[in-house]
């Protein structure tokens, strides 16, 4: 899969979200659970 390269600051407390999210459901990366929580947010549109 070909990836683009985006610079994207987080507030903290969505970060905390996401780290919890990443260790809840055992995804390796931070980067992982962004794209999970991101494609399940687009998936109910």
């Amino acid at each position: 899969m070909e990836r683009i390269a985006k610079l994207i600051k987080f507030p903290v407390d969505l970060v905390i979200r996401i780290e919890e999210y990443k260790e809840q459901h055992n995804i390796q990366t931070f980067a992982g659970a962004v794209y999970e929580l991101i494609r399940k947010g687009l998936d109910k549109q």
